[in-house]
């Protein structure tokens, strides 16, 4: 039985408008940023499927215009749509500049160049094709937690739509007669339209998985991390941190480690309200991100007691960590807070421990002689003692 354009179209946003309406039941409301995206560009994708089917039953010129670009401009936009999410998802993308630019040009030279019928194909065709070139692009070398086969089968069904894309430019480019309109039943026709139900089901898939994978790891994020500082909990702490002080024993690597307090909290909560209490956590929380270089595990083990943990550092890179703390709290706590805010630290380095345990406890002991000494100070935990 020969295939009829017409009805792969028809199929094709019967599908679209199921997944339209299915998604936002299965997805729910509470969506992320990436997720909502990923939903709205196949909602706007069905659009422009409808207003290609509408636009092919006018002959007048100025309505098969309007609906023709109207559909230009949804698959543009769909496209950036789902670029966004894969932004979200895997860390930032490489070509959004360039993406962009397609996508606000498309469309504006579709409607300039409507009156020739080779050159608005060939136009938008192209255009198309280089944009969902881009998307394939964007599920590769993923730089987020986020790396699950749902891109690989993301990246086949966008780099074979790019391909029956401009393929199908080709053809209504230089050999109009072949593909005189969108349900033309030319064979690279025929199979864009078969492939590209195929890959809206993948793309469907693909965008759900995505999703739930993006929901799992933020459920193991919540075990790891405090909410209030969105740093490290004791938990996520103790799991990065063990990690790394293996390695640094395995490797003969140098290690610092810092227990923190923040001086008189009682004092901040009771003359200042937990909510400033809450809010000195926060700043801290934020500082210490700041002034974190890349491999620092930092972390709020509880009350107002943080850790950090410096990979290949000796006890002046420690020390050094602690000073550019010490000064953005300094020079931070009084306008953000109202009042200022000051820290005691304990600092100890890997000398022969075999256990994280044992570092820690050497940690505590210098934060405690800190306290001792009049807080707002660090204090090193070695042979001889020396405060700064």
């Amino acid at each position: 039985m020969a295939l009829d354009p017409q009805t792969l179209l028809v199929v094709n946003v019967v599908n679209l408008l199921a997944l339209a309406i299915l998604l936002p039941v299965i997805m729910g409301r509470a969506l992320s940023p990436a997720a909502h995206a990923a939903r709205l560009s196949l909602i706007v994708h069905a659009g422009a499927w409808i207003a290609v089917i509408l636009s092919e039953q006018w002959d007048t010129r100025w309505p098969n215009l309007v609906l023709s670009a109207i559909s230009m401009a949804c698959f543009s936009t769909s496209n950036w749509l789902l670029y966004q999410a894969l932004g979200r998802w895997l860390g930032p993308r490489r070509f959004a500049p360039l993406l962009l630019a397609l996508v606000i040009a498309m469309p504006i030279g579709y409607v300039l160049l409507f009156d020739s019928y080779a050159w608005r194909v060939g136009w938008s065709n192209a255009l198309i094709a280089l944009q969902i070139a881009i998307l394939a692009s964007a599920t590769l070398n993923s730089s987020s937690a986020l790396r699950g086969r749902w891109r690989h089968a993301l990246f086949i069904c966008c780099s074979t739509m790019a391909t029956l894309t401009l393929a199908r430019g080709i053809l209504g480019a230089f050999f109009s007669e072949l593909y005189p309109n969108f349900a033309a039943p030319h064979p690279i026709n025929l199979l864009a339209l078969v492939v590209a139900n195929a890959t809206l089901v993948l793309t469907n898939v693909s965008v759900l998985v995505a999703w739930r994978e993006e929901a799992e790891q933020q459920l193991r994020d919540q075990a790891v991390i405090d909410p209030l500082t969105t740093i490290l909990n004791r938990r996520g702490w103790n799991e990065q941190a063990e990690r790394a002080f293996a390695n640094a024993r395995r490797y003969r690597q140098p290690l610092a480690l810092l227990s923190l307090d923040l001086d008189h909290f009682k004092r901040v909560n009771d003359e200042h309200g937990h909510e400033k209490g809450d809010e000195a956590l926060r700043l801290f929380g934020q500082l210490m991100r700041e002034q974190q270089r890349s491999g620092d595990i930092v972390a709020r083990i509880g009350g107002e007691e943080f850790c950090v943990l410096l990979p290949m550092a000796e006890a002046g890179a420690a020390r050094a960590f602690d000073h550019r703390l010490r000064s953005a709290l300094h020079a931070r706590a009084a306008a953000t807070l109202g009042f200022p805010l000051d820290y005691s630290a304990g600092l100890a380095c890997l000398a022969d421990e075999s256990e994280l345990g044992a570092l820690l406890l050497r940690s505590d002991e210098a934060l405690y002689a800190a306290k001792d000494a009049g807080r707002g100070r660090l204090i090193e935990h070695r042979s001889t003692a020396a405060a700064t």
